[in-house]
């Protein structure tokens, strides 16, 4: 399922039409609010051309940092721990076979294609990475973006298709200050 997020999330192509009618159809039954989520995605989008949603995409993600749909810069900005988090990334999508693409390891994207595979890593680790980092990203991104965007409806869709943090929501105050030993995800040791 998360592969048609990252479809949705991923600069417009002509793939994105087909990959929202897919997610809608898979998440019906269920995830129903969230379908309804991208059916409203749907609605704002099917008038637009290409152009237009490749100039709503930049306006939304590509124009702000806050705004952006890199994991590493929602929890790091800048910080060299980006680097690290990165590379951690990189080695585990290795790992589970999956292709070098010209987009950065922590997009939104390729982690949500990273946790689509079955080789995604331990059943801790997969929730670490979804509690820790996706999931404080998207709602910092959502937070950052206006609501009336067509794209808010798609992070919401995926919030709810998440499975919530196991110790509850943390800050990342708390993530990254957390002794290295309780980490599953050594990416954030």
């Amino acid at each position: 399922m998360y592969h048609y997020f990252a479809t949705l999330l991923e600069y417009p192509a002509p793939g994105l039409f087909p990959a929202l009618e897919g997610a809608i159809g898979a998440l019906r039954t269920e995830f129903p609010e969230s379908a309804v989520k991208l059916g409203r995605f749907r609605e704002s989008a099917a008038p637009l051309t290409i152009g237009a949603l490749e100039e709503l995409y930049i306006r939304t993600f590509e124009m702000r940092g806050e705004t952006a749909l890199y994991v590493g810069h929602q929890m790091f900005d800048e910080d060299r721990r980006r680097g690290l988090f990165m590379a951690g990334l990189r080695d585990r999508y290795r790992v589970a076979g999956m292709a070098e693409t010209g987009e950065l390891p922590d997009h939104l994207g390729m982690i949500l294609r990273y946790l689509d595979l079955e080789e995604c890593g331990e059943e801790q680790e997969r929730d670490e990475l979804i509690g820790d980092c996706v999931f404080p990203a998207v709602r910092r991104i959502m937070q950052a973006i206006e609501s009336k965007s067509p794209y808010h409806s798609v992070l919401d869709a995926l919030l709810l298709c998440l499975p919530p943090p196991a110790h509850g929501e943390s800050t990342l105050e708390e993530i990254l200050c957390r002794p290295s030993s309780l980490s599953h995800f050594p990416i954030l040791r």
